[in-house]
């Protein structure tokens, strides 16, 4: 009998020392990997999969998003913002790619075009989100081609010509697949009969980053808006391609004096369009989607979007 519970005792022993092995080791990759801590940025994402997984009630998933608030700047001052996340910069090409970053992260945070987020209601609206609240400080002003604005054609050809840290594709590519800005800006061109670009951000002013998706049962997506006369933003729709990509321009601009007819104002009637934010198709879905764009927090611009319902918390 005692040589029986002598071997038992051995087996326990030996399973004690694999049991407590095993949990080192899980408790080490615990820390490795810092489940968790989950950034903000993760926590939205999960809840936008988690909202868009078919099988469970949308209705019962809450959205967990909200807007972050950075100040770009070059001596750190950032008045104008109250606590904000402070990205120090010496170039324009690091204000660039702090602006990239963030317009990436705004579309991975929201699915990349490849999860319905909103509700299947019969109302066709267009849902927007803003990802980030930017203060431009006016230290910037200091750097080399920022004395007073930076221009969003030449921060559109670097997002065309700079990868993704990964190194998968370039950042263009990402938001909305196609390289060729000049292109894209030349078919617009084209179509509004006059040319087109993206406008420029002014130094010392807050800008959101937003981007927004449309019902499912909205085909239209972002549609004109009517405007008075006296200088008033308004929204064109152009659509246009580029090689096989193609995409819908949201175009905000003033409307020359004495145009407007019974019909209202049309592209040709706008006064120096400027692209205020770019359309793609859904990929697998039925949405579609407005890429990340940068518009001035609260202008006329903004308001411009014709966004129904902000998805985001402030």
């Amino acid at each position: 009998m005692k040589k029986i519970k002598g071997e038992i005792t051995t087996q326990q022993i030996v399973l004690l020392i694999i049991l407590l092995a095993s949990f080192l080791i899980i408790l080490f990759l615990l820390f490795r990997l810092d489940i968790g801590k989950q950034s903000d940025s993760e926590i939205c994402h999960n809840s936008i999969v988690m909202r868009g997984n078919p099988v469970l009630p949308a209705d019962a998933i809450s959205l967990k998003c909200s807007r972050t608030y950075v100040c770009i700047t070059k001596d750190g001052s950032c008045e104008k913002m109250t606590k904000p996340e402070i990205k120090k910069v010496k170039t324009k090409e690091e204000v660039y790619n702090v602006l990239a970053e963030e317009m990436a992260n705004c579309w991975w945070m929201f699915g990349e075009g490849k999860v319905n987020y909103v509700t299947d209601t019969m109302k066709k609206n267009n849902y927007c989100s803003i990802c980030a609240q930017v203060l431009f400080d006016n230290s910037l002003n200091e750097i080399e081609g920022m004395e007073e604005n930076i221009n969003k054609d030449e921060f559109y050809n670097y997002l065309s010509m700079t990868p993704l840290p990964e190194g998968e594709m370039n950042y263009a590519e990402y938001f909305l697949g196609t390289n060729d800005i000049n292109k894209l800006k030349e078919e617009l061109s084209n179509k509004a009969d006059k040319e087109v670009g993206f406008g420029t951000i002014k130094i010392g002013e807050q800008y959101f980053i937003v981007m927004g998706i449309t019902s499912e049962v909205n085909t239209i997506g972002w549609v004109i808006r009517g405007a008075a006369l006296g200088g008033v933003v308004v929204v064109g729709l152009a659509t246009f391609g580029v090689g096989t990509a193609s995409f819908a321009a949201v175009l905000v601009g003033d409307i020359a004096a004495g145009v407007i007819g019974a019909g209202g104002a049309g592209i040709a009637d706008m006064i120096s369009p400027k692209i205020g934010a770019i359309m793609v198709d859904g990929d697998g879905i039925k949405n579609k989607f407005m890429t990340p764009t940068i518009q001035g927090a609260n202008s006329e611009e903004f308001k411009a979007l014709n966004c129904e319902e902000i998805l985001t918390s402030s």
